[in-house]
């Protein structure tokens, strides 16, 4: 059981379980708070801002229910691929790559078939109350899932909960995660903290390319973007592409570009089993994108049952820009303790 601290927007009340949704509402009756219309090219789009006018979301249901845009000032921290606007898997059935935030369900390593309905098909929609979408996929009926997500943006602070649910709509048992991958733009600075008890030697590991294939090395990872600063892990999202990982319990993960900085809150188990790797934060970088993943325990479920993987996002506004290692560790200053405490094991 995963306990909470404070009073967070998505804790209002439980994501109902529905498995079919009835009409959205049309815009002049949607409540406070949310909008809905054409974004970047998709014309089911929905807005969620707050009594400011400084933070909005955008939520595109077209694309499996994805996270396209949230910002503050007008500056999203998510990655936009222009060549990607407008496309849906109705034109494009091949796929075609988006940027923003989507969660999946994993692991990878499972080697499960293509799922593209679970996360970049269409999905049903409502907004149940202010500054609010929920979205709701087609039942993917190879693993017998279905993802419900719901959205809510905080009308004073504009900190953005989600809950991410994944339900065994099914009559057999599963055993899969939830896997948020979240696309910023490139030349930035990853944050985290790292663990006093790991399963890595140096409580961190990076992807190296091997005979037997990529392996995450925690015995000796380095790399000229990575620092480990005190009980800080920071990587600059430049020069030569890489991905790293940990099982970090700190429960959050940053981005810092510019003077804006980026905080993603998550739950962590410990002593729960974790797919693959084990790690709970991964992150890969690119010329063009930062990769922020974050992942739930392999998790159990009889038919029937479901699991919610929430979150907190948070914007945090710095007064100067942050261009150094030294500045991005002065940053992790700005990061509140994560809202969730840890839970024990699954």
């Amino acid at each position: 059981m995963m306990l909470f601290r404070g009073h967070w927007p998505w804790a209002f009340g439980a994501l109902i379980l529905w498995l079919g949704l009835g009409a959205t509402p049309l815009p002049g009756a949607l409540p406070a708070g949310v909008n809905q219309g054409v974004f970047l090219g998709w014309t089911n789009a929905f807005s969620l801002r707050d009594d400011h006018g400084k933070v909005s979301a955008v939520v595109v249901p077209e694309i499996g229910g994805r996270v396209v845009s949230y910002g503050r000032g007008g500056r999203n921290v998510l990655l936009d691929n222009p060549d990607s606007q407008g496309k849906t898997l109705a034109f494009f059935p091949a796929g075609f790559w988006v940027g923003g935030y989507q969660c999946d369900i994993g692991p990878g390593l499972l080697g499960l078939p293509e799922r593209r309905a679970l996360w970049l098909g269409p999905h049903e929609a409502r907004t149940p109350r202010d500054q609010t979408v929920e979205t709701a996929s087609p039942l993917d009926t190879v693993t017998g899932l279905q993802l419900l997500k719901s959205f809510t943006l905080d009308s004073d602070s504009g900190a953005l909960g989600l809950v991410q649910r994944m339900v065994n709509a099914s009559s057999n048992p599963t055993k899969y995660t939830l896997h948020d991958r979240t696309l910023c733009p490139a030349s930035g600075f990853v944050l985290f903290q790292l663990p006093q008890v790991s399963r890595y030697r140096a409580g961190w590991s990076l992807l190296r390319a091997t005979e037997r294939g990529p392996i995450f090395d925690g015995d000796q990872p380095g790399s000229p973007s990575v620092r480990v600063m005190g009980d800080l892990l920071v990587a600059h999202a430049t020069g030569t592409p890489g991905k790293l990982g940990s099982d970090t319990d700190a429960g959050w993960v940053a981005y810092v570009r510019g003077r804006l900085l980026f905080v993603k809150y998550f739950p962590v188990w410990r002593g729960a089993a974790y797919a693959g790797a084990g790690h709970t934060v991964e992150f890969s970088w690119n010329d063009q994108m930062a990769a922020l993943e974050v992942f739930s325990p392999l998790t159990a479920l009889a038919p029937g049952q479901a699991f919610d993987f929430p979150e907190l996002w948070q914007l945090i506004e710095l007064k100067e820009e942050v261009t150094t290692f030294e500045d991005a560790r002065a940053a992790a200053k700005k990061v509140p303790p994560s809202p969730f405490t840890p839970a024990g094991s699954r």
